[in-house]
């Protein structure tokens, strides 16, 4: 059947339209499940190269303005970034063409979601991330989710490819289901069996443990103070804020006060919140302790330190014990600054379960994190620095760790949305920065965490995928030998 121009872009626009509901801004769950299916039927069907040239345009513009303003990059480098989130699609596309019509088709149907979910896992050992995953979209959906536990979150973007891949193939037989039965069945058995066991896990994995009550602070700067280190901190011009500063440190320090009284046993800073002049450092640590002994609470301040003549800062969250001790110090370790972190998450053990940190961006790095599962951790404390065009997205992309890996996570997030879930993905409590007056957050936590089968077994999936894709290219060389 000859596809008509106008009937292939009267489906294609508006698949390229809602690929950018499946972005940080708009992480819409149900918006990912189409697009793809347009895509993949149509880039089969094509053999000019002009037109897999539009089909990519189609796919590049509305992921580009999904990135564009959201960080405050270069023109050049959000053009670059968008090219490298597309990449997955573009090259699961070519894979899924090449093997398309070379293998039967309910194995042709994991062709594409396979090559996806092992470039997009490449992408994310790169320094921008997850951020770009499909599987960001689908936070919402907790029967789907569970299935981070075993294979992390890649196995979600498979489910979705191969929803998409599964549709175009019903299409390319004018949806004669009898033709595509075999298919049809096994995606459809496939998929209701992960939301049926899903749903139940979700159900009977309720945390039956003790809580405590954590407390996330954010308070508004009133300058951009990361101007001042990309102008290489020099003293006069960071000096000039000495007041505000001093009072931004006094307003956390209330609020910490106020959540102390109100129970919080663990209570911590969004990212980078506090900002202290590199002279006035050890004054600064010295009140935190104070502060954590006074209340008798587990106090983890998150703060930059302003150093002079560099590009430098430390970005860092320290965390200090009831008897005014500093128990670990963490700096972040994927920064777009230079950074002196060693790379290791550190943990502490209180009553109240094994508490550990992560900053911000760390979090879009699943390799990274799983060190604090291994380490059996219980809560993790994730503060971060965002801004409002990656709001929800970039929040629901670092949780997606605490599913995987076992335990409950709160994001505190400057300019951001802020969410506390618990190691189901559920919502323990959420705050928009741009809709609140008081950033301070509570949530009752469960004290104890569970193991997963991803924390055990790390990226098998991944290998699986490899393994697969490698096995029908020797399939295929083979068989042109022979």
């Amino acid at each position: 059947m000859k596809n008509q121009p106008l009937t292939k872009y009267a489906f294609l626009i508006p698949g390229s339209f809602l690929l950018a509901f499946t972005g940080l801004r708009y992480a819409f769950f149900a918006a990912a499940w189409i697009p793809m299916i347009f895509f993949i039927y149509y880039f089969r069907k094509e053999n000019r190269w002009y037109e897999y040239i539009v089909i990519i345009v189609l796919l590049y513009i509305p992921k580009f303005f999904t990135i564009h303003n959201a960080w405050h990059m270069s023109i050049f480098l959000e053009l670059f970034a968008t090219l490298f989130a597309i990449i997955p699609i573009i090259i699961a596309l070519l894979v899924d063409k090449y093997f398309h019509k070379k293998t039967n088709s309910p194995v042709s149907t994991l062709v594409f979601p396979a090559a996806y979910v092992l470039f997009d896992f490449l992408i994310g050992l790169a320094p921008f991330g997850t951020f770009s995953s499909i599987a960001i979209t689908q936070f919402a959906f907790k029967p789907l989710i569970q299935l981070a536990t075993i294979t992390g979150f890649e196995g979600i973007s498979f489910m979705v490819m191969w929803f998409s891949t599964t549709i175009a193939t019903l299409r390319e037989s004018d949806f004669d289901v009898k033709e595509e039965k075999k298919s049809v069945t096994i995606f459809a058995a496939v998929f209701c069996g992960i939301l049926l066991a899903g749903g139940i896990y979700y159900a009977l994995s309720m945390p039956e443990s003790e809580t405590v009550k954590v407390a996330g602070i954010t308070v508004a700067h009133e300058t951009d103070y990361w101007n001042i280190i990309d102008m290489e901190t020099p003293k006069e011009e960071a000096r000039k804020y000495s007041e505000e500063i001093h009072r931004l440190n006094d307003n956390l320090f209330a609020k910490s006060e106020k959540a102390a009284r109100f129970g919080a046993k663990i209570i911590f800073w969004s990212e980078a919140n506090s900002v202290i002049y590199e002279e006035e450092r050890e004054d600064f640590l010295k009140k935190a302790r104070d502060f954590a002994k006074r209340n008798r609470v587990y106090f983890a301040p998150a703060f930059l330190v302003l150093k002079y003549g560099t590009f430098s800062a430390e970005n860092k969250i320290i965390m200090i014990n009831p008897e005014g001790e500093i128990e670990y110090e963490y700096e972040k370790t994927i920064s777009w600054y230079p950074t002196d972190s060693d790379g290791i998450i550190k943990t502490v053990d209180t009553p109240y379960g094994r508490i550990a940190s992560v900053i911000c961006f760390d979090a879009d790095f699943p390799r990274f994190v799983r060190q604090a599962a291994r380490k059996k951790t219980d809560i993790l404390i994730n503060p971060k620095f965002d801004t409002r065009l990656i709001s929800p997205g970039h929040t629901y992309s670092g949780l997606f760790r605490a599913i995987e890996g076992g335990f409950s996570m709160v994001s505190q997030v400057n300019k951001g949305a802020s969410i506390a879930v618990d190691y189901r993905g559920n919502t323990l409590a959420y705050q928009d920065f741009f809709t609140t007056k008081d950033r301070t957050m509570v949530a009752d936590f469960p004290t104890r965490g569970r193991k997963t089968l991803y924390t055990v077994f790390g990226d098998w999936f991944i290998y699986v995928n490899a393994l697969f894709l490698i096995l029908l290219a020797i399939r295929r060389v083979t068989r042109r030998i022979k």
